[in-house]
C-alpha cells in the first residue's frame, strides 16, 4: 500500500497495491465517466453527497460515520484514476483513501505501505492520483508522474496482483493509528470532513461475477463504521 503524506496536512492519501521504485514511466491519459457509470455507495450513504452531474463526488467524515464508495465490477488489470482534494483545517486521525486491497499470498502481515511527502498543499485543489495494473507491473502516479513502480519477477511468485480486483475509495477515522501512531486523535470540532472525487475513471478488464456480492476487505475497525 503506498501512502502518500501531505505537506501541510495530516489527512493521509492512501493508494494501494504492491511496492518499488517508480522509473522511466510514461504520462497516462483517461477519460472520465459518471459516478453512476462505476460506483455504487458502499458505506456511510448519507454521507454520500453527488454532484447535479454525477461527475464529482464527495465524502463526509462526521461524528457518525465515515463513508466510501466501490466500483461497481471487479477488474482484472487496468488504469484506476481520480482528481482528489483532501479535507483541510484539522486532520489529524483522518484517512482519505483510494486503493485496492492486496496481501502477499493471502497474508495482511506483509509490508505493503509507503509514504511519501507530496511537493503541493492536497487541500486547497485537485490532484490526480492513480494506478496502473498490468500483467507485469503495478505502477502509481500523481498528476501523471510516476512516483513507484513495482515490476513483476519470478522471485516473488503469489505476491504479485493477479485475482480480480474491486477499486475503493473511503474516509474514517483511524485515531488509533493514523497520526503519531495514534498519540493525535480526529476532533470533529473541526468536522464534518470532506473529500471530494472528480475526473473518475476505470478503464480495464471487468471480471463477471455473477451471483457475488462485493464485500470491503478492509479490516473491521477501519470501516469507518
Amino acid at each position: 500500500m503506498a501512502r502518500l503524506a501531505p505537506a501541510a496536512a495530516t489527512a493521509v492519501m492512501v493508494l494501494a497495491a504492491v511496492v518499488s521504485v517508480a522509473a522511466g514511466l510514461q504520462a497516462i491519459n483517461v477519460t472520465s465517466i459518471s459516478f453512476e457509470e462505476g460506483y455504487a455507495p458502499l458505506f456511510g450513504h448519507d454521507n454520500i453527497l453527488r454532484s447535479a452531474d454525477d461527475r464529482t463526488v464527495s465524502l463526509l467524515l462526521d461524528r457518525t460515520t465515515g463513508s466510501g464508495f466501490i466500483s461497481s465490477a471487479m477488474y482484472q488489470h487496468g488504469l484506476f484514476s481520480a482528481s482528489i482534494k483532501l479535507p483541510s483545517d484539522y486532520t489529524a486521525g483522518v484517512v482519505v483513501a483510494f486503493y485496492t486491497n492486496v496481501y502477499g499470498n493471502g497474508s495482511v502481515s506483509r509490508g505493503r505501505e509507503e509514504r511519501y511527502v507530496l511537493p503541493f498543499d492536497p487541500t486547497t485543489e485537485f490532484h490526480r492520483y492513480s494506478i496502473l495494473w498490468t500483467p507485469s507491473s503495478v505502477a502509481f502516479y500523481v498528476d501523471d508522474v510516476p512516483v513507484r513502480e513495482v515490476r513483476r519477477s519470478p522471485a516473488m511468485g503469489g505476491d504479485f496482483p493477479s485475482k480480480p480486483m474491486s477499486l475503493y475509495a473511503t474516509v474514517w477515522d483511524a485515531s488509533n493509528w493514523a497520526t503519531s501512531g495514534g498519540k493525535y486523535k480526529v476532533n470533529y470540532r473541526y468536522g464534518p470532513f470532506v473529500a471530494s472525487f472528480t475526473d473518475l475513471a476505470l478503464a480495464g478488464c471487468r471480471v463477471a461475477q455473477p451471483g457475488i456480492r462485493m464485500m470491503t476487505m478492509m479490516p473491521p475497525d477501519r470501516r469507518g463504521y
